[in-house]
């Protein structure tokens, strides 16, 4: 079996911060969160047409706090974090969200088959209807991953 290789995001956010806390930078963490997710997700997603405007405000929310702050802590590198994620939304019966996240997992280094070993896995903890979305949703993420990439 493949092991994981570390692939860094080229760019981290500074963890030291001269004096201040890093969430009291609200704008830099937004934009750094823009960043890493433009890189983790292969440039999306991106919210619902249908919420858009309405929820603008929440998911740039969501996005500095999560995605620039938390995922940026040193305590657990990125790509563990990555497959933490999936992990979880494999368990809550996400197949939804499950996509973008396997999308930056492999742009960490995962392989298919570790992402799907993971899932089995995540069967005895989530249910098997849990695990057959999550087998659906990983399917449908490394064709269109593999779309993308082809040319790499």
């Amino acid at each position: 079996m493949e092991s994981c290789v570390f692939k860094p995001h080229p760019t981290k956010i500074d963890q030291s911060p001269k004096g201040t806390h890093p969430m009291h930078n609200y704008e830099d963490l937004l934009a750094k969160s823009k960043e890493w997710r433009d890189w983790y997700y292969d440039g999306g997603p991106k919210p619902n047409p249908i919420t858009e405007g309405v929820t603008d405000d929440a998911f740039d929310l969501i996005n500095a706090t999560l995605f620039g702050h938390i995922y940026q802590r040193e305590t657990l590198p990125t790509n563990i974090r990555s497959i933490c994620t999936i992990a979880a939304l494999i368990v809550l019966d996400k197949p939804n969200q499950l996509p973008g996240h396997i999308t930056g997992a492999l742009n960490y280094g995962w392989t298919k088959e570790q992402i799907v070993e993971l899932i089995t896995q995540m069967l005895f903890y989530g249910g098997f209807p849990a695990a057959v979305n999550a087998l659906n949703a990983a399917e449908q993420a490394f064709k269109d991953y593999d779309e993308r990439h082809a040319n790499d």
